[in-house]
C-alpha cells in the first residue's frame, strides 16, 4: 500500500510542476543572425535549443583591443 501511495505521489508531482521549458516561449532562433544546426562552428557559440533539439547558434563577438608592442 506504501508502494502505491508513493507511486502516485510521484505521478501527481510530475503533473503539478510546470516544465522546465515553456510551451508559451518561441522555440525559433530570433533572428537571420542566429542558426539552428547540431554543431556549432569554431567562431560560435550556442545559445539555447530549438524545438528540434538542433542548438542555436550565434556569432562569438571577439574584440582585438590592438597589437602588443615589444
Amino acid at each position: 500500500m506504501r508502494v502505491l501511495f508513493f507511486v502516485f505521489g510521484v505521478l501527481s508531482l510530475m503533473f503539478t510542476v510546470p516544465p522546465a521549458r515553456s510551451f508559451i516561449s518561441n522555440d525559433e532562433c530570433p533572428s537571420e543572425y542566429y542558426h539552428c544546426r547540431l554543431k556549432c562552428n569554431a567562431d560560435e557559440h550556442a545559445i539555447r535549443y530549438c524545438a528540434d533539439f538542433s542548438i542555436c547558434c550565434k556569432l562569438k563577438i571577439i574584440e582585438i583591443d590592438g597589437q602588443k608592442k615589444w
